[in-house]
């Protein structure tokens, strides 16, 4: 009787341990996305998730956007408006969704003038889709409309 006594005790433990372990795993599913956000738990999230057949959220660092090259000028076939060309790097350690890209006029005093966040279906062309892959270089160029003729100066941002 002792022996089945025991028997049943670890099962029991074994039982509870893989509960307990159920529901950890049931627990880190649940936060995944914000789990993953941290760059130390990411790939571990992403192996579970191939296990798991979840899907994360994509990876979004707007600060690991490397500018390259910049440029703006008025476009010659239309009054009024200046192209804005931007060339940059993604840096981070995963591929990124396309950002929004913020463009700021600013005048001959270095003051804003006009400011206005683009967002990806606005300025991709047909050719540009999925993400920006690791060391990944792209390119845009975005129409703006300027009809007060101050704009002297340009800056952006990406989010």
């Amino acid at each position: 009787m002792a022996a089945s006594a025991e028997k049943n005790h670890r099962a029991l433990l074994a039982g509870t341990a893989l509960l307990v372990l159920l529901l950890g795993l049931q627990i880190v599913l649940a936060n995944r996305d914000a789990l993953a956000e941290n760059p130390a738990w990411r790939p571990w999230i992403s192996r579970l998730c191939l296990l798991a057949s979840c899907q994360l959220e994509a990876w979004r660092q707007p600060e690991a956007f490397v500018p390259v090259r910049q440029a703006v000028a008025a476009d010659r076939g239309q009054a009024d408006v200046l192209i804005v060309q931007l060339s940059f790097r993604n840096d981070a350690q995963w591929p990124q969704p396309w950002p929004q890209i913020e463009i700021r006029l600013t005048d001959v005093d270095n003051q804003a003038i006009a400011m206005r966040r683009f967002r990806p279906k606005e300025y991709l062309n047909a050719d540009q889709e999925g993400d920006i892959k690791p060391g990944q270089t792209v390119s845009v160029e975005i129409a703006l409309q300027e009809t007060s003729g101050k704009a002297a100066g340009f800056a952006f941002d990406f989010h």
